[in-house]
Formats: C-alpha cells, sequence, structure tokens
C-alpha cells in the first residue's frame, strides 16, 4: 500500500523526540514547517526527507499531517494551519502531547485528528488514541517499524499520563529516600544504589507476576511492626524522610486493605 503524501509541522529538536527514529513515517514526506526556514531544514537534514515549505498553505497537498511542537504553541499552529492548509478530511497525528485528540477539534475543523507518544524511556511501544482513520494509519506504520502500539480510548488519555507518572517520577521519593538511609546505616553510595535497585526490581518482578496477590498478611503486619519499629530511629536522624515513611506505609495499608 502506498504512504499517504506527508507533511510535517515542527519547532525543530526532533532528534529527541521518538519520531526521529521512524523512517517509515518519513518515506512520503514533502512540505516541513517550521518556525523558521532555517529549523525546517535542519529537520529535513535530520530527518533526510522532505523540503521546507514557505507557509502553511503547502501542506495543503499532504493527506497526512504530523505534528511535533510544544503544547504550548500547539493552538496557535493549529489555527494558522487551518486558516492556510483546507484541514477537511486530513489525518492529522499530533505528537507527545498530555491532551486527548478531541481538544484539538475546533481547532482543526473536519480533520480527522488523533495523538501519538512513545513510552517514556521504551521507545519501542507506542500509545496512540483518536480517529480510527488515523488509528490505521498509525497501525500500518508501527507494523513496519516493529514497533509494539497501544490503542487506547480518548478518554483514558489523562489516565495514561498519570500511570507513566506512578512508575516513574513517584517512585523517586522513596528510592532516594531508600538510598539517603542506607548510606546513613554504613553503606557506601554504591552499595547503597545497588541494593535499593535490587529491592525495588525484584518487588515489581514479583508484582509483574502475580498482581495485588503478591500483598498478603504477613507483608501488612511486618510494615505495621517496621512503623513501631523503626520511626523513632529515623526520626532522631531525619525527620522529614521518617515522616515520608510513615505516610507511605499508611498509604500502602489503605490502598491494599482498603
Amino acid at each position: 500500500m502506498k504512504p499517504p503524501k506527508t507533511g510535517l509541522i515542527s519547532a525543530g529538536g526532533l532528534g529527541r523526540s521518538f519520531l526521529a527514529r521512524m523512517p517509515a513515517a518519513w518515506r512520503s514526506l514533502g512540505p516541513i514547517k517550521g518556525t523558521s526556514p532555517g529549523v525546517a531544514r535542519r529537520v529535513g537534514n535530520a530527518l533526510r526527507a522532505g523540503r521546507p515549505a514557505g507557509g502553511y498553505a503547502e501542506l495543503s497537498e499532504c493527506a497526512l499531517v504530523w505534528i511535533a511542537l510544544p503544547e504550548a504553541a500547539l493552538e496557535g499552529a493549529l489555527r494558522e494551519f487551518s486558516a492556510a492548509a483546507h484541514p477537511e478530511g486530513k489525518m492529522i497525528v499530533v505528537c507527545g502531547v498530555r491532551r486527548e485528540s478531541g481538544s484539538f477539534r475546533r481547532l482543526a475543523p473536519g480533520a480527522r485528528i488523533a495523538t501519538l507518544e512513545a513510552i517514556p524511556g521504551e521507545e519501542g511501544i507506542l500509545v496512540a488514541e483518536g480517529d480510527a482513520e488515523v488509528l490505521r494509519e498509525i497501525r500500518r506504520l508501527a507494523a513496519a517499524e516493529r514497533r509494539r502500539l497501544i490503542e487506547i480510548p480518548s478518554s483514558a488519555k489523562a489516565l495514561c499520563w498519570a500511570g507513566f507518572q506512578f512508575a516513574s517520577a513517584l517512585l523517586l521519593p522513596c528510592f532516594s529516600a531508600a538510598v539517603e538511609t542506607l548510606r546513613e546505616a554504613g553503606f557506601s553510595r554504591l552499595q547503597a544504589a545497588q541494593v535499593a535497585e535490587g529491592l525495588g526490581l525484584r518487588t515489581m518482578r514479583a508484582y509483574v507476576k502475580a498482581g495485588r496477590k503478591v500483598w498478603n498478611a504477613a507483608l501488612a503486619a511486618d510494615l505495621r511492626l517496621a512503623r513501631e519499629r523503626d520511626g523513632a530511629a529515623l526520626g532522631a536522624s531525619d525527620p522529614e524522610r521518617a515522616a515520608l515513611y510513615d505516610r507511605a506505609i499508611r498509604m500502602a495499608l489503605r490502598y491494599f486493605n482498603g
């Protein structure tokens, strides 16, 4: 199947995006609308495809338009694109944004819109939502790139990003506290980091294998005892870390025990 004529709107810096490593997406790339002609040239050079566009009107020839812009710049760019390039019936893929595709429809009336991102730190897995026709095209590209594609309902986009945060940034306070507490107990920095990493990975693997069954009455009882036994010593050493320890135990007990 011949890929559709493709355009791209980008502010540059595409080398940091998963899109730079998806050559199948750019086999029919034509006009590239950058924030300046120089940006468009650099994007084209990085992708080894496409040509700089003099304005949004040149994108009117494209059946599929990729958008890779900072979220703050999206609305203005979509308004300009819609005013110049007649978006009706076009497929638009907005990349790397937290907003769901429906929030862009008023900015590009009549367009078929989807969003796409890679799992943070794992470019082999893509997540998409939006218009069914655009999702079919994304599915074709993911297969060509041998990447796994997870399609979610548009209404679940915020839940998807919340899940990313639970599994990444929100782990850091407890991991950091573990390393700092072990160092205070006499471990070197390397030893503390390795032990904390090993314990964390073992716990996560157990959950992946057994799900919520990994939590049991013995683990809950051990945490209650740990709260009573360790809290005073930790509080004398670092009250802020002790407060995190206490809150984390109470939250874990409440989350799993109800």
